[in-house]
């Protein structure tokens, strides 16, 4: 059985089909009528030959004359389909600037304007496929240039004794920062296949916010940052969520504030309790344009490329949205450019502290 791959040769052959069908019946029916009916018209059967050869003719007139005006349709008709499938190759060859040009209104128009979005989506996309691994080359060999520099130096014996606490601290930080980007990674991995679990229990949310800080305060003391604790709670605030998720989600938000701020500036850190649990962390930093705000939970995202291309992957805010989603929370975003940024989420109160 021969497969028609073609949908113009489908559709070419139908109308013909169809054509030669409508017309058979036709003749088949004309015969019969006028076969029973050759006395009353007064016709012999000379002149019905005479008349089922014209007839014959005008069909095969008919047959072809319709036939290449079909051909003609059938090929306006497929037109857009076969410049979508030549731009789709040329896509799945990695150029994503090639667009669909259709000038039709209709279904066919709306595909190939649909296609065209596809296009552009790919296209950025790889775009910021491209900037994630070139921001991720760039923050993997950065520290381990310095910490194969300072291994070199350390074997070589070229470090004094009174400098060699301070050269482990900052390849304890260095290190300290592959292993966040390494787990980053891995967490987006997770998170695109839907592996990430959260283990909720009952802790102080209080503590950990000062643990974090406590951790972090290197990093404050390096940018000459006023890192603020703000809670107008008399006791601690317990909450029921997944505390190792919580703190990467704090740590997460702080240091998108810490990259942001300029030097001597200042974030805070604010607890409130009510319903529930609230956790603002405020900067004032660059600030977020309008635009700019519902789309910086996107994989591999920046806001202001030029200035922030040397520093983060684009996945901080994205993994931190994700994380609080599984928690069946939300975030919100408060921004003005030139003023600062407020990041608030919320978080189940513990009712049994015990």
């Amino acid at each position: 059985m021969i497969r028609i791959k073609s949908i113009f040769l489908k559709l070419f052959i139908t109308y013909i089909v169809i054509l030669i069908v409508s017309h058979f019946v036709f003749a088949v029916a004309s015969y019969l009528l006028f076969q029973n009916n050759l006395t009353d018209m007064h016709l012999n059967s000379e002149s019905f030959n005479q008349m089922k050869y014209l007839f014959i003719s005008s069909s095969i007139i008919s047959i072809t004359i319709t036939g290449l005006f079909t051909y003609y349709i059938t090929k306006r008709i497929t037109a857009p389909l076969r410049e979508m499938n030549r731009v789709a190759l040329l896509i799945a060859r990695g150029q994503f600037n090639q667009r669909v040009n259709i000038g039709t209104r209709d279904e066919l128009g709306e595909l190939g304007e649909t296609f065209n979005y596809m296009a552009q989506e790919l296209g950025s996309l790889d775009q910021m496929r491209k900037d994630f691994v070139a921001n991720v080359s760039h923050d993997l060999r950065s520290p381990l240039t310095s910490i194969h520099g300072f291994a070199r130096a350390f074997l070589d014996d070229t470090i004094p004794n009174d400098r060699k606490h301070h050269y482990f601290t900052i390849m304890k930080e260095q290190t300290e920062r592959m292993i966040k980007l390494v787990n980053d990674l891995l967490d987006m991995a997770q998170i695109e296949s839907g592996q990430l679990e959260i283990r909720p229990v009952l802790f102080n949310l209080s503590e950990l916010v000062r643990q974090v800080m406590a951790r972090m305060e290197t990093e404050f003391v390096n940018k000459k940052l006023n890192v603020e604790l703000i809670s107008e709670e008399v006791q601690d605030i317990h909450v029921y969520a997944d505390p190792d998720r919580i703190d990467q989600v704090i740590v997460n938000l702080i240091q998108n504030a810490v990259q942001i701020s300029s030097n001597g500036s200042s974030v805070e850190v604010i607890l409130k309790k009510g319903q529930q649990a609230v956790v603002s962390i405020r900067d004032y930093g660059t600030g977020i344009s309008q635009e700019d705000i519902q789309s910086i939970w996107e994989r591999f995202y920046k806001t202001d490329r030029p200035r922030t291309k040397k520093v983060g992957t684009g996945i901080g805010l994205s993994i931190v949205k994700h994380l609080l989603v599984l928690h069946q929370t939300d975030i919100q975003v408060e921004s003005e450019v030139g003023i600062g940024t407020t990041f608030t989420f919320t978080l189940p109160i513990a009712k049994n502290k015990s």
